[in-house]
């Protein structure tokens, strides 16, 4: 949700620059849910509501590349924001100097073998059959926010958005899909510089087609002094319908306008970088596949692949003295309310002045806990279904949160990757839950669909084969496991489960349960170890002693002669031998 306190105020600022209060749309039968936009509560010019926006892809494509120097001063105790200042490239010393940055670093296509941290391609797979993607056009071609990096520190360069088709696919608005990966590195500060590496990757792929149009806004960044709420900077985002913003030509201004994914094609990104993609993934795949590999100079070569999935999206308006009292105690006793503030309409007293906005970008325990208060303010039912591709990375702190660091925290592989078509789930590693010795993970949509149907969920569960054997313990014997639903009454689901195990990744799924909050319950299991028994030794035979050889002699006495044999043959007593 802290995040998303970034992401919100700046579009506050954009609607108050632009005298706008809530976007107008066009009612929600002549587009698809992909291009909803929240207009607000029913009852208008009354203070005292609060609302509810959960999807995720405005996270991504609002995320444009830009650099800021941060500046910071101790008040009561904490360091605040004191000033700010745009780069457009790290050896500007209101960067260097800073006592941190904040950047969103998009990256661009790779022209050529030399480019680094950047996108090598795009594959669209139909059918079984592989289509590779062609690259269009930057979207937006230009922007003032681009910036050069450090790769000494690992700052990679921000560039652009990126525009592909493929031969032979097409979708409700055209045949243009929008590619977006960035890496994201916060500006906060405790006292002291922190690393400047990125703490997250995200990537998307989306259905678009973009329109020109004089009112649509370019992208703007302000920075300098802090203001009276603490910023010192404000991003616009994408307002207007728009899902994100392209550049102005002359007093023209452009808009991507996002279509529903083909749901019968699967999409494979690859990317090169020399900033390696480490320890846990999630996002929104269909049968996700996962491959790494590292080139002649170092560089890794990432590919992520999977289909789309039906995303259920919650919103919802109460009035606050109606909310359930969990949520009303709860977002009471926050001093911002989360700071997600859309607008404020200034006809109510203190925070029953402000109508609220809140979009989730921060899946964690506690916006799951406020999630399913919602859904009881939504009577458990979603506005409909957006189909979406996004793949991301977790922070280390998310890790930690898990109790699994030991095992998922790698900083030089991917430890696995976890995606499902869930409105809202914990999005750090599955916990291990010691009494059951499986891997917990919760996730939670509204059990309805916009049109009364049940939702139905999918969850795919990809982990290092050398992970899960630390978690649990196992020699390298090939490893079985048992997926099942719970549902949040205790009682068990019925769910489709695939398990298999190969190229050094465990893969599982299981796809056909209902919501509202049923826990994913994966179990891991490997035979025993059979002992190995040392062959009973085969006892030589003894060797038979060498028989002596007799040898014969002859012996006289006068007259008489006598032959004696033996193996030392000896002449009687009064005998000679001859």
């Amino acid at each position: 949700m802290r995040k998303s306190k970034k992401l919100i105020k700046s579009l506050l600022s954009t609607l108050l620059i632009l005298g706008l209060s809530v976007p107008i749309l066009a009612s929600a039968d002549t587009k698809p849910i992909e291009q909803f936009q929240d207009q607000g509560p029913a009852v208008k010019n009354v203070g005292g509501y609060t609302g509810i926006l959960v999807e995720d892809a405005g996270r991504i494509t609002g995320s444009h590349s830009k650099l800021l120097g941060m500046y910071y001063e101790q008040k009561n105790g904490a360091w605040v924001q004191k000033e700010a200042f745009v780069c457009r490239s790290y050896s500007d010393p209101n960067c260097t100097n800073a006592d941190n940055i904040w950047y969103d670093a998009v990256l661009d296509v790779c022209k050529t073998d030399a480019d680094t941290n950047c996108i090598i391609g795009v594959t669209a797979i139909k059918a079984g059959r592989e289509i590779p993607g062609k690259f269009v056009v930057n979207f937006p071609e230009k922007s003032d926010y681009t910036f050069k990096g450090d790769a000494s520190l690992k700052i990679p360069d921000g560039g652009l958005p990126s525009i592909w088709t493929f031969d032979g696919i097409t979708h409700q608005g055209g045949d243009k899909f929008l590619v977006f990966a960035d890496y994201f590195h916060p500006g906060g500060y405790g006292g002291s510089k922190p690393m400047l590496s990125p703490h997250q990757f995200n990537s998307g792929i989306f259905a678009m087609s973009s329109d020109k149009n004089p009112s649509y806004p370019d992208i703007r960044v302000r920075a300098g002094k802090a203001d009276s709420s603490g910023k010192a900077w404000y991003s616009n985002g994408p307002t207007m319908g728009c899902f994100v913003i392209g550049a102005h030509t002359g007093d023209t201004g452009e808009c991507g306008l996002a279509w529903p994914l083909p749901t019968d094609v699967r999409y494979r990104l690859e990317i090169r970088t020399s900033i390696q993609l480490t320890s846990f993934m999630h996002g929104r795949l269909l049968d996700p596949t996962i491959k790494i590999t590292t080139d002649s100079v170092g560089r890794q070569i990432f590919s992520v692949e999977g289909g789309p999935v039906s995303v259920p999206v919650l919103s919802a308006w109460v009035k606050n003295s109606d909310m359930p009292k969990g949520l009303y105690d709860y977002l009471y006793a926050m001093n911002d309310w989360g700071g997600n503030f859309v607008y404020d309409d200034k006809l109510g007293k203190g925070r029953d002045s402000v109508q609220l906005l809140q979009a989730f970008d921060q899946y964690d325990a506690n916006g799951f806990k406020e999630y399913l208060w919602w859904l009881e303010v939504a009577k458990d039912k979603a506005i409909g279904s957006k189909s979406v591709w996004i793949a991301r990375t977790l922070s280390q702190q998310e890790i930690f949160s898990s109790g699994t660091s030991a095992c998922l925290s790698n900083n030089t592989n991917l430890t696995g990757i976890v995606t499902t078509n869930a409105n809202m789930y914990v999005s750090a590693p599955p916990t291990f839950n010691e009494s059951t010795q499986s891997l917990d993970y919760k996730v939670s949509s509204p059990h309805y669909d916009a049109n009364g149907k049940d939702n139905v969920g999918n969850y795919n569960l990809v982990l290092s084969s050398e992970a899960a054997r630390c978690l649990y313990k196992f020699s390298k014997a090939p490893i079985s496991a048992t997926i099942s639903i719970v549902s949040s009454d205790g009682t068990a689901q019925v769910a489709t489960t695939t398990v298999n195990e190969k190229n050094g990744w465990l893969y599982l799924s299981a796809n056909g349960f209902t919501y509202s909050a049923p826990t994913v319950r994966v179990k891991l299991t490997q035979e025993a170890e059979k002992p190995v028994v040392a062959p009973t030794p085969i006892a030589t035979p003894a060797a038979k002693p060498a028989v002596a050889k007799k040898t014969t002699i002859t012996c006289v006495k006068g007259k008489t002669s006598k032959k004696v044999t033996a193996v030392k043959p000896v002449c009687p007593t009064g005998f000679k031998k001859k």
